[in-house]
């Protein structure tokens, strides 16, 4: 919600020489200016504006984002029209194509090099864009590139362009939460660089904007009032607490925490802040881009000691609503979320009454945090008015006092109780990747001495899909994390994961002797995890496609279900289980539910290619094709992807199609062929013997060779 708001183009640093008085893109050179950070907009050098079409604006937009990469024509067609059959985007592919090369002109459409693959935006300077220009001056430490910078970044990306096609809005969504990130960031070093070198009015309008991006983030009111304190001007700094107390009470129904009331008191009594307004621009230099700055440190408050997995405590919601009746609902989505939170067998909960003995209270976090003894603190608040509910959350890291995340949440009220489910389940799939990936950045910190058999897991997570080494790499790891927790069923799964991963990718032959390996892990995660939703769904997809037990593994990924059913990768699982099966519109159901948890999942390209998957048993091959291409699109190089495309174009009597992909899927698995195909399936297929029969039938009329090239 904050990282993300809009109407920020006036730049409160204009005032202090910082703006590009001329053209800051005509100093860019090249022939053609594309403005991407703001309303979309595209300039000859002369100052002649383009008209192009809200599709051709979207197209060149995510090239120009990767410059010198060819985009496969199929992810361009799915990206832009994915709500359209696959023939009929093609076509409106090439057609915005021939519209943006129209309105370019022949000399500059040059660098859009096209052909009937793929299409790349190749560097050129004929072209400059903005956002480009943004990325290199955020990595400078120089004052005026970092205020170049700020004035680069008119608007939030692409603001105003509306397309309704969710993979477009899914990777749009991304990239502006990515580039929002960066201009924080910014704003933070520009402030400390302002403030080092003496320029204290540069400072403060650098925090003034960081305060009105992110007005629920106290750590930057707080730096903002020690620099207007520094100044001299403590009437100013006071207005501003109580523009921050204002803001807290308004959105989040709490007063600030003990520290900015102490700032306060600093002020009041005319303590000197210049060595305090220096200290805290610092300490917000020292963070990793796109990160939260951090108040200096207060003194260590007793409690219990941290466990060693992620911990959060959910802290009472305020009720804004004005009407005291409906403190029995905000109280019951707030142990909603702390019962779906809890179903996440790798994080620690608070739940009621120990977070609820906060209700009320005026307390910093890291003070809930040391007498809770956890990492993390969730607030909120909760307003109903007009037939609507908004929720807002934030997320805050109880060692620095930062904001790690935060956001709104809006719904109708229809069926109170189906409302509170959608809210939680809302909020809840939210806050869980928040949380691995900030506990994933703590693990790759850590000294290797120090690390536990969480950390090894987390380290092990983005090793295991991108080759045979690396995955060998996450099992090294695994192995150590079993080692110090020989109980740690997540583990074995993980480590049975990444078997099946080897075989699934083609690393492996189907009938290797080492896959056994995993097959027992997946029996001993399985045994130790019962209660561990992680655990048991690794497990149960490890055994279906390992060694074709596709009833246990079923009975284990609903067991992981009626754990936690909120674990999108859990519902995913099911989906291509229930494909094997033959069940295909429950297999379609579980894939949506997936999707509705974790719409920004890094990894859809699995879960389009399961659902593909599903298509194909139920005979629906123009589905299937159409789930290939979106599988494609995210991951082109993917083997099971590939595969699945190959058979469909031999079904649907794309031949020519179909040997195009043949000849892409060899490049990346070699060892595939016809032979592969009946060993890798018979296993998991013997429910269902008719998938296989179409599936090698479809592969064959493709022209995928029937055994492997023999070695010389």
């Amino acid at each position: 919600m904050t990282s993300n708001r809009r109407g920020e183009c006036e730049n409160p640093l204009e005032d202090n020489g910082l703006s590009a008085r001329t053209s800051d893109a005509a100093r860019l050179g090249g022939q053609l200016l594309v403005a991407l950070l703001g309303p979309f907009d595209v300039k000859r050098a002369d100052g002649q504006q383009l008209r192009l079409p809200k599709k051709a604006q979207a197209l060149l937009a995510y090239l120009a984002l990767q410059p010198g990469r060819p985009i496969p024509r199929e992810q361009l067609a799915t990206l832009l029209w994915g709500n359209s059959a696959t023939e009929q985007a093609r076509q409106s592919l090439r057609q915005c194509l021939a519209a943006l090369r129209n309105a370019l002109g022949p000399d500059a459409s040059e660098p859009i090099v096209a052909d009937t693959v793929s299409v790349m935006l190749t560097p050129s300077d004929r072209w400059s864009v903005d956002v480009a220009a943004f990325e290199t001056l955020c990595k400078s430490s120089r004052i005026e590139d970092l205020a170049r910078g700020c004035v680069l970044y008119r608007d939030e990306f692409l603001s105003g362009l509306q397309i309704p096609v969710e993979p477009f809005n899914d990777w749009l969504l991304v990239e502006r939460q990515r580039l929002s990130a960066l201009r924080l960031d910014l704003l933070q070093r520009l402030a400390q660089a302002r403030a080092s070198v003496g320029d204290m009015e540069g400072a403060i309008a650098a925090a003034k904007q960081l305060t009105r991006l992110d007005p629920l983030r106290e750590e930057g009111h707080r730096a903002l009032m020690r620099l207007l304190a520094a100044v001299g001007n403590r009437s100013a700094a006071l207005k501003q607490h109580e523009h921050c107390a204002q803001i807290l009470r308004d959105e989040l129904g709490i007063a600030p925490d003990g520290e900015t009331e102490q700032l306060v008191a600093m002020i009041r009594a005319g303590r000197s802040m210049s060595t305090e307004a220096n200290d805290a621009m610092s300490s917000a230099q020292a963070l990793p881009a796109g990160t939260a700055a951090m108040s200096p440190p207060v003194a260590a408050l007793s409690g219990p000691p941290l466990p060693d997995k992620p911990s959060i405590a959910i802290l009472p919601f305020a009720n804004l609503s004005g009407d005291p009746s409906q403190d029995y609902f905000v109280d019951g989505l707030v142990e909603d979320i702390t019962v779906a939170l809890g179903r996440e067998s790798w994080l620690f909960v608070i739940a009621s009454p120990s977070a609820f003995a906060f209700k009320n209270r005026a307390v910093d976090p890291r003070q809930v945090g040391a007498e809770l003894g956890v990492r993390y603190v969730l607030r909120g608040s909760v307003r109903g008015a007009g037939g609507r509910v908004r929720v807002i959350v934030q997320l805050i890291d109880v060692v620095s006092g930062g904001q790690i995340w935060a956001d709104r949440f809006e719904d109708e009220v229809d069926n109170v109780f189906a409302m509170n489910d959608r809210l939680m389940a809302q909020v809840a799939a939210m806050i869980a990747p928040a949380l691995r990936s900030m506990e994933l950045e703590r693990a790759q910190r850590k000294p290797p001495e120090s690390l536990t058999a969480f950390d090894l897991y987390l380290r092990a997570l983005p090793r295991f899909r991108t080759g045979l080494e690396e995955n060998r790499e996450a099992l090294r790891l695994l192995a150590k994390a079993i080692e110090l927790d020989p109980s740690y069923s997540a583990a074995y799964g993980f480590a049975a994961r990444c078997y099946q991963f080897q075989k699934m990718m083609g690393w492996l032959s189907p009938s290797d002797p080492r896959l056994g390996e995993g097959v027992r892990l997946a029996h001993l995660a399985a045994e130790l995890g019962k209660n561990d939703s992680e655990a048991l769904w690794m497990a149960g997809l490890a055994l279906v496609q390992l060694a074709g037990e596709i009833d246990h593994g079923s009975t284990l990924i609903d067991r992981s279900l009626s754990l936690n059913p909120n674990s999108a990768n859990a519902w995913t699982s099911s989906c291509v289980v229930r494909a094997y099966l033959g069940d295909v519109e429950q297999a379609i159901d579980h894939f949506h539910r997936s999707q509705r948890l974790n719409p920004l999942d890094q990894s859809h390209h699995v879960h389009w290619n399961m659902v593909g998957l599903a298509y194909f048993a139920a005979g629906r091959y123009e589905d299937a094709n159409d789930a290939a291409d979106k599988t494609m699109n995210v991951r082109p190089t993917y083997p099971p992807g590939l595969r699945l495309k190959v058979a469909t174009c031999g079904l649907l009597g794309r031949i020519e199609e179909g040997r195009a992909h043949v000849k892409r899927l060899l490049a990346v698995h070699p060892d595939c062929s016809v032979a592969w195909l009946e060993e890798f399936w018979g296993p998991i297929m013997r429910r269902n013997p008719g998938f296989l029969a179409k599936y090698v039938e479809g592969a064959r009329l493709a022209g995928l060779p029937e055994s492997p090239p023999r070695s010389e």
